[in-house]
């Protein structure tokens, strides 16, 4: 697999993308000529026209991207997000004049909610206070949806960004585990292994926890992160 196409499916995945078809759909490139690129791992078969969509829908510049295509980079951060789209713009292909124009941003479209923090033990600790029209974010958008959040890690110019998933759907990686102890929901980010009738989350500070998954509630996936210093 080329790095292009490693990080084009990275990307997907941070973005909330869930595949190459829905990756046609949403830059306007065709799915032949997406597939096309997968195969040859080059932006090769597309127009200059449609590497400007593509680059759009992923939300980085057109320049990285080409950088990268051309092996004159070897990624793209997660933290590189060019958001130039907001919701109700003419999309891009449409060669409207009105996609260029300046639009008032909604708080739902202001970047990515930032919830909360990770303390040093692990403890992924919820900001009780926090508002949709107010409410701390990250200047940049990781992915569309309400289920796209992401905490500061206390101490550590770093935040890291996750997606709600079904427990279901998830086995092992790092994650933020929610779990009810039949009064409260607590947090603990780390390391995170779902094993038969026991999950094992080993947070940041090294130490093993053991739970029922029964008792989980929420399973944040990491999806990106954010490592330039945040302005208060």
């Amino acid at each position: 697999m080329s790095r292009l196409i490693e990080w084009l499916d990275h990307r997907m995945e941070v973005m909330g993308i869930e595949n190459w078809k829905d990756l046609a759909e949403s830059s306007g490139v065709s799915e032949t000529a997406l597939r096309d690129v997968n195969i040859i791992g080059s932006l090769v078969p597309l127009s200059r026209s449609e590497q400007r969509w593509l680059a759009m829908v992923l939300r980085v510049s057109l320049r990285k991207l080409e950088q990268l295509d051309r092996g004159e980079r070897e990624w793209i951060p997660d933290d590189h997000v060019v958001d130039v789209d907001v919701r109700g713009r003419p999309l891009p292909w449409e060669d409207d004049p009105a996609y260029w124009m300046p639009k008032e941003v909604t708080p739902e479209d202001r970047g990515t909610p930032l919830v909360g923090r990770i303390r040093s033990n692990g403890v992924a600790e919820p900001d009780e206070d926090w508002q949709e029209a107010w409410g701390r974010r990250l200047p940049a958008r990781f992915g569309k949806g309400y289920d796209i959040y992401a905490m500061e890690i206390e101490g550590v110019e770093q935040c890291v960004v996750f997606r709600d998933i079904p427990a279901w759907e998830f086995r092992e990686g790092e994650a933020a585990l929610y779990s009810w102890n039949g009064s409260e929901a607590k947090g603990w980010y780390g390391q995170v292994m779902l094993l038969g009738l026991t999950a094992v989350v080993v947070t940041i500070d090294g130490t093993r926890h053991r739970l029922d998954p029964e008792t989980i509630v929420r399973i944040g996936k990491v999806i990106g992160r954010w490592q330039q210093p945040l302005r208060s």
